[in-house]
């Protein structure tokens, strides 16, 4: 008989002996394996189709499968191998399964059995490339089985003991530590089983390995109660007392581990391992990191719409481990290889120019003629082809990072063009020679050897005729084609302007955005045409509005035809990323390949890369701006682009859920800028999401030590808060924002206020301070329409059961026109909005003309460059399925909606979970649901709250049969809504009611 093998590996063996032919192929494999994996329900066809064949059209698909199957029955030798017609199944008298046996074995009480046939993880190094939906699934059926096996091993060790057998039971607490490592309380199991069979040695090793594997892995000090085991162990106050599980406690927040908590523990057991971070040491690196423009993907600030990514420069599992450990790894690796290279140079023979000092000497004394030249000779040569320039914006950045160190003016320039990638400087001096006329000399130096290698003499009656002709003399020295027409064609024609411009640039890199914004409108006012000045203008917003800064950014868009090349593409950019258009990529490569000195483009390309769900794409362009802007990380400058891109890398992994690797990389933050509040801050909240309370709280207060005048400190404690479920004390901070704070502060209050109260279910009071927030809130919308901030309140509507209301206002929400928006942030509105009013209008049970919404929103999703838009539209159509009855097929395109498990939009994840359930799934329901329950609550994840989650993963989790994990979320709703509206007591009071059944009962 054919037996099927899904547990430790993929692979099809025939009395022993490992079949080939059609059955070792990848795709027939993958198809062999989600067949045992359904067993005797089966999978239909359409759904098979959707894990292994998502790109081929339904002709081409239904081909592949047919041929598929033809093929295995041939090489199975029976044509009764597979029984059903719309749903598929494997024929039980034909073939075997591993798995069929691991369930049953765990199902009638043989869990020796089962640990037997448990040789590793679910289609363990199996991968099936260009099928992420089959990816997905796979991922999240190895979770369910991991967790089933642990408990599995907890069981069997806890039975061990209770008959006094403690070499057994060591062996499985053994079994169970290899597959959580870094787990404290499996530790202190095993260690005190060890000493119960009087192996106390053997009991302090295990503590030792503990201690070394959590500091290597997270560079984390152990957990307290190992220490304290280990210790009482050591001095012999303790014993050999048999292992213990402590009671449970009500009042114990949710472990946000991928890994639930194994039945026959407690809820407190099972949380994850809590150590208060204080100073984390600066220790020595290969080298520094370096520096970028905010954007928002660690913080927690968020437009309200939750849909733009944020403004450049304006003033936003853990339970697997083995798979975790990996993806950190991967971090570490990328981060070695960064940290270790020289910042990346020209090639020896090709030539790079810088611009150095140009100095002014004025009739009268030094003028100040001589930056302004200096710019504008820069930004000349930067249009000619076939030269290679730094821009000044570099230059500038550099220079203000390398200032404090004690050197020459001249050694600073030096220091900065070749860290840069130069190996020519120019520089020179400015004379007045009579009215009405200037000379400008200047020389190229070799910065290998120090050697000028060319003197030029140019006269001129103004700056932009030097500019012209300095660059034509230099440009046919350096092998290169001059550019065309003038600089005063791409810039501007006024010297007043340009002198006002080049001081509000300096300004601008120097930190000093009022100084710069005071200079730059000066230059405007000169000359309103000046696009470069209008693009640094829009830059140095110092009100943090978005609509002036993008107001003032669509004017710089408007004049980039005035601008030279670098600049009008560095301006279509920014517009492009500001609005979350797909061309912010395509520019972003351009500005790579011609000016592949300047880091904007690669920053510009992994943050897109992520703005579309792409994060693999990502690394690589964010790891070159960290490896070359060595300096930002030490503190020298307000710009750090280095900082941007760990902060765009942390905010990917933690989308992707992989909060060990965000971790991971938030300490290494730390080490290079100890002494800045911005990495503390990322890393309280990757560790508040994690679960671990005490040590966020820690390192929150280290941030606010930095910077105790940050305006939105408060709002991180919020979170914290909520995310312990300490919602009362998340409420109090909420509202002393109300009552105290700025006009700004008193608004974010308001909305902060509001989420408490949802997750509470106090919903009357969260409608009344939504509206409140909706009306203090001045925003810029077309007549009939609803602000964006009338989203919670949309959002409050829908959750109190008043769906054709909610649906109402969300539509009139996305029919909004924001005057800066273009095509690509107006069709990213109309999505978001259209898939809120879908939500509600299939609550109430009106799905007519969905299906058109939906084909709607697949052609809208490609004018964003936000992955999530162009997935929603699988989402409503899921939501049509479900409203149906037809689930198996529901769970497809909700699976296909989803772009990153705790942030792309909460309730696919909680439809996707209730689909499984109600198909007999449980196991798959428990990893979305606790990927929500680790999530942001603003955002997408504004749309559900974390109470409603845990309400759905306590249901999944008594269907699976796991009663403790189930009664914990279970005491947990009852305690979160204990204070909730009348409406919630039937819910509150079934959540209470079923803990204490499901207890009572185990």
């Amino acid at each position: 008989m054919l037996r099927i093998n899904v547990l430790g590996g993929l692979y099809v063996s025939d009395e022993g002996r490992a079949v080939s032919g059609a059955a070792a192929q990848p795709r027939r494999l993958a198809l062999l394996a989600l067949l045992a994996d359904a067993g005797e329900r089966g999978v239909t066809r359409d759904a098979l189709l959707a894990y292994l064949w998502p790109d081929a059209d339904e002709d081409r698909g239904r081909r592949a499968l047919a041929q598929a199957l033809y093929a295995l029955r041939r090489d199975m030798g029976s044509d009764e191998a597979f029984v059903g017609v719309k749903d598929l199944r494997l024929n039980p008298d034909m073939v075997e399964a591993d798995l069929w046996e691991f369930h049953h074995a765990a199902a009638t009480g043989d869990l020796e059995r089962a640990a037997e046939l448990y040789r590793g993880p679910f289609l363990e190094g199996f991968h099936l490339p260009g099928a992420d939906t089959f990816e997905s699934w796979v991922e999240d059926e190895r979770a369910g089985l991991t967790h089933e096996f642990a408990d599995l091993l907890h069981q069997l060790a806890e039975r061990a003991a209770t008959r006094g057998e403690y070499r057994a039971a060591t062996g499985w607490w053994r079994r169970l530590a290899a597959q959580d490592p870094l787990n404290a309380q499996i530790a202190c199991q095993l260690m005190e089983s060890l000493a119960a069979q009087g192996d106390v040695a053997g009991a302090l090793q295990h503590a030792r390995v503990y201690e070394t594997l959590i500091r290597q892995e997270l560079d984390l000090p152990p957990d307290r109660e190992v220490l304290v085991l280990a210790t009482r162990l050591r001095t012999g106050t303790g014993g050999a007392d048999p292992p213990s599980t402590p009671a449970a406690r009500v009042d114990s927040p949710a472990p946000p581990s991928q890994t639930p908590a194994p039945a026959g523990t407690s809820a407190s057991a099972a949380r994850p391992t809590e150590v208060v971070v204080g100073e984390i040491p600066d220790q020595p690196e290969q080298a520094t990191l370096g520096a970028g423009h905010t954007s928002g993907w660690a913080t927690l600030s968020f437009p309200r719409d939750s849909t733009a990514p944020p403004l450049p420069h304006v003033p936003s599992r853990w339970g697997r481990w083995l798979a975790g450990m990996l993806v950190v790894v991967a971090v570490l690796a990328g981060l070695t290889l960064v940290m270790t290279r020289r910042p990346a140079q020209a090639a020896p023979l090709e030539r790079v120019v810088a611009v150095g000092r140009i100095a002014h000497y004025a009739r009268s004394g030094p003028g100040g003629l001589g930056q302004p030249m200096a710019d504008m000779l820069a930004t000349n040569l930067a249009r000619a082809a076939g030269v290679r320039v730094i821009s000044s914006a570099r230059m500038y950045e550099l220079l203000g990072e390398l200032s404090t160190a004690s050197d020459t003016t001249t050694g600073l320039v030096v220091a900065a063009a070749r860290r840069a990638g130069a190996t020519e400087l120019v520089d020179g001096a400015l004379y007045d020679l009579s009215a009405g006329q200037l000379r400008l000399d200047l020389r190229r130096v070799d910065l290998a050897t120090g050697a000028v290698l060319h003197a030029y003499t140019i006269q001129g009656p103004d700056l932009f005729t030097l500019a012209d002709s300095g660059t034509g003399r230099l440009v046919n020295d350096l092998g290169g084609r001059a550019p065309e027409g003038s600089l005063a064609d791409v810039s501007t024609r006024s010297v007043e302007a340009y002198r006002a411009y080049e001081a509000g640039l300096r300004a601008f890199f120097l930190g000093d955005a009022a100084g710069a914004e005071r200079l730059l409108a000066e230059a405007l006012k000169n000359d309103s045409s000046f696009a470069m000045a209008a693009f640094y203008y829009s830059l140095s917003t110092s009100s943090g509005s978005r609509a002036e800064a993008s107001t003032r950014l669509r004017r710089a868009v408007q004049l980039a035809e005035r601008a030279s090349d670098r600049e009008r593409l560095l301006i279509r950019a920014t517009w492009a990323f500001m609005n979350s258009s797909p061309a912010v990529r395509a520019y972003a490569e351009t500005l790579t390949v011609r000016y592949p000195t300047e880091l904007e483009g690669y920053l510009m390309a992994g943050q897109g890369a992520i703005l579309a769900a792409d994060y693999h794409a990502a690394r690589e362009p964010l790891l070159e701006v960290i490896a070359r802007d060595s300096l930002g990380l030490k503190g020298q400058t307000v710009r750090c682009m280095a900082c941007e891109a760990l902060e765009a890398l942390i905010g990917g992994y933690r989308e992707e859920d992989s909060l060990a690797a965000a971790l991971e990389l938030t300490r290494r933050w730390i080490r290079l800028q100890p002494g800045t509040a911005k990495p503390w801050r990322a890393h309280a909240v990757v560790l508040g999401q994690a679960g671990f309370a005490d040590s966020a709280r820690s390192a929150l207060r280290k941030a606010d030590s930095l910077d105790p005048a940050a305006p939105d400190a408060w709002r991180y404690l919020v979170a914290l808060e909520m995310w312990n479920h300490q919602f009362d004390s998340a409420g109090e901070l909420a509202r002393a924002a109300t009552q105290t704070g700025t006009q700004s502060e008193r608004l974010e209050g308001q909305w902060m206020l509001g989420i408490v109260y949802r997750q509470q279910g106090r919903m009357r009071e969260a409608l009344e301070t939504a509206r409140s927030y909706r009306k203090g809130n001045a925003e810029q919308i077309a007549p009939s329409a609803a602000p964006p901030s009338a989203y919670l309140e949309a959002q409050v509507l829908f959750e109190v059961g008043k769906f054709k209301e909610a649906a109402a206002l969300f539509d009139s929400i996305g029919r909004a026109a924001v005057p800066f928006e273009d095509s690509s942030a107006a069709a990213r509105t109309r999505i978001w909005a259209a898939t809120h009013m879908a939500t509600a209008r299939a609550a109430a049970g009106d799905t007519a003309g969905l299906i058109a919404l939906a084909d709607s929103l697949q052609r809208l999703g490609q004018m964003s460059g936000l992955g999530r838009d162009k997935r929603l539209h699988h989402y409503v159509r899921g939501l049509i399925l479900k409203a149906q009855g037809e689930d198996e097929q529901a769970v497809t395109e909700f699976r296909d909606a989803i772009t990153s498990r705790n942030s792309g939009y909460a309730r696919i994840g909680y439809e996707l979970a209730g689909a499984l359930i109600r198909l007999g799934r449980p196991r798959e329901a428990v990893a979305p649901l606790q990927a929500i329950t680790r999530g942001l609550f603003e955002g997408a994840n504004l749309y559900l709250t974390h109470t409603e989650a845990h309400e759905r993963l306590a249901r999944a989790w008594e269907a699976a049969g796991q009663a403790d994990s189930a009664a914990y979320q279970y005491r947990l709703v009852a305690k979160i809504w204990e204070n909730a509206d009348p409406e919630f007591t039937p819910r509150r009071l079934e959540a209470a009611g079923r803990a204490m059944q499901l207890m009572e009962r185990h």
